[in-house]
């Protein structure tokens, strides 16, 4: 998947490229793209390998990502987010759930 295509969305959902976790998504993504049954084991391999790619620790991605999530949650276009997720959202999404989210949307889309 483009790195080019994530960002894109990321952005036009509200997301800020001054997070750390705005790459991490990304990463995310791509990798769950590649290998889809990777988001069945967010915690044992996407966050160590995200983690390993960018030389910090699981607990440093989790956090970051769940920190952009709240962003888009609380400041981004939730609308557009409910748009891709094709559903209405009462909550914000889990760390996994948004990363679905996003892999199913831009599956879709290609």
């Amino acid at each position: 998947m483009r790195e080019r295509e994530i960002e894109n969305l990321l952005l036009r959902l509200g997301a800020n490229r001054s997070y750390t976790g705005f790459y991490y998504v990304i990463y995310a993504v791509q990798l769950s793209i590649e290998d889809g049954d990777k988001l069945q084991l967010i915690s044992k391999w996407l966050y160590p390998e995200v983690a390993k790619k960018y030389h910090t620790s699981v607990q440093c991605v989790e956090r970051n990502i769940r920190t952009l999530v709240a962003l888009i949650w609380n400041k981004g276009d939730r609308s557009l987010l409910e748009h891709i997720a094709y559903t209405p959202l009462r909550k914000k999404p889990n760390n996994a759930a948004f990363i679905s989210i996003l892999v199913s949307y831009l599956c879709d889309e290609n």
